[in-house]
């Protein structure tokens, strides 16, 4: 993937020994690209592909687009200034809005880390059988295993990660091939959105769908990522690096929105108008396993499960570099408290299952999105502020229409969100 982003950035130019050092630039937009395929946005596209076929396909390919829009305009930034999102925004924005970016960052880490470790309890649920609270116990403890796992040497948690989005990957591409699904049917519904937007529960899971995708911590994780990788590069090299950034960030997110895909068009080919209960991952699972059988609906949890271990562990690599661009420098025993982090998480969930009473582990994984949508806008706004201040920026300022297009797309996303959440 390295050699393909590196040709793609550099086609019309020699390749000389700097250019090649730029390689290490490439890897940042598949992390990024984790956060994409997490267990909130799996719930939104069975939905969709359950309840309206083909027919929302097109929303999954706007909210990719958008993302890519936003995460392109991350690493501009960051090769503009050579500092993260975090730094930035505590730097040059006023103090009380900086605090309220710190604030919500935090909590959409701790709502991301809640619906990892639901996810993984659901995978636990439909594999072994297990009660909830047990699987939250096991997936918070599997992800400090894979941590202390990623430890081992440079650059071991990318490729960690690497395989588990890759499981994923496979794991839906197999369930494409077993579902067979009428593609002549699929491009008829990508035709006829504003038949299933006329109607309130696909503008609702049209909504959730692009309220899923776009999470403040990915922006947090991608700059800082970055920043960390751009350090000592030459100011003859920046442009170069700007485009193998943008594409890696473009192909990464481009794999994502096809895996994103894949899962609505499983559900379409699988479960609508079979009248299955996909009000639930569960509910989704038992569905696929009546229909395609025990082996697919096993894929089905085993990628759940390592889509939810991926994300939660960019979740923890956000964490730090969110704490370390707010506070101003790493902080002594961050990994401890990151672990201490994902314990309150894990016993917050446990107790909230048990105080509610809700057997349904679905309505936590809503519970989170709220959040993430609540904390969306302090993360938008500083990275459009910053972005179009030329003092910030330099040279590679937004120019007038650019920056007027991006406010405008922030505030429908927020707009957008609102509507959602009330």
């Amino acid at each position: 993937m390295s050699s393909l982003i590196l040709a793609v950035s550099g086609a019309q130019q020699q390749r000389s020994a700097s250019a090649l050092n730029l390689r290490h630039l490439v890897g940042p937009g598949l992390l990024v690209a984790v956060g994409y395929v997490d267990p909130g946005n799996w719930a939104t596209d069975i939905a969709g592909g359950a309840h309206f076929g083909y027919q929302l396909l097109s929303v999954v390919v706007l909210a990719s687009v958008l993302a890519m829009v936003f995460q392109t305009l991350v690493a501009r930034v960051v090769l503009a200034t050579g500092e993260d999102l975090a730094s930035l925004s505590a730097r040059h924005l006023p103090r009380a809005l900086a605090q309220a970016s710190w604030l919500a960052g935090e909590a959409a880490i701790l709502a991301t880390a809640f619906a990892e470790m639901v996810g993984g309890a659901i995978a636990f649920r439909i594999l072994f059988d297990l009660p909830l609270p047990l699987g939250i116990a096991l997936t918070g403890a599997a992800t400090a295993v894979f941590l202390s796992l990623s430890r081992v040497g440079e650059g071991a948690h990318e490729k960690l990660i690497n395989v588990l989005i890759g499981i994923v990957a496979v794991s839906f591409l197999v369930l494409l091939v077993q579902t067979g699904p009428d593609w002549s049917a699929a491009a008829r519904g990508v035709s006829e959105t504003g038949t299933a937007l006329r109607s309130h529960e696909g503008l609702v899971i049209a909504l959730g769908i692009l309220g899923a995708t776009l999470m403040p911590h990915n922006l947090y994780l991608h700059a800082g990522m970055l920043a960390e990788r751009v350090k000592g590069l030459r100011s003859q090299d920046r442009a170069l690096a700007g485009r193998i950034a943008r594409n890696d960030t473009l192909v990464s997110l481009g794999l994502a929105m096809l895996v994103n895909a894949a899962i609505m068009i499983v559900a379409a080919a699988s479960l609508s108008g079979t009248g299955a209960n996909v009000d639930s991952l569960i509910g989704a699972h038992a569905a696929m396993r009546d229909v395609l059988g025990v082996g697919a609906a096993t894929i089905f949890a085993i990628a759940l499960y390592a889509a939810g271990q991926s994300s939660a562990m960019t979740g923890m690599m956000a964490g730090r570099i969110l704490s370390k661009g707010f506070r101003g420098e790493a902080q002594k025993g961050g990994s401890r408290r990151r672990i201490v982090a994902r314990l309150i998480v894990a016993v917050a969930g446990v107790a909230l299952m048990q105080l509610t009473g809700r057997t349904d582990p679905d309505q936590l994984l809503v519970f989170s999105q709220v959040v993430l949508g609540v904390a969306l806008p302090f993360a938008l706004v500083p990275l459009v502020i910053l972005a179009s201040r030329r003092s910030v920026m330099g040279a590679k300022v937004l120019s007038p229409v650019a920056a007027t297009a991006a406010a405008l797309t922030t505030a429908a996303i927020i707009g957008l969100n609102l509507f959602t959440l009330f």
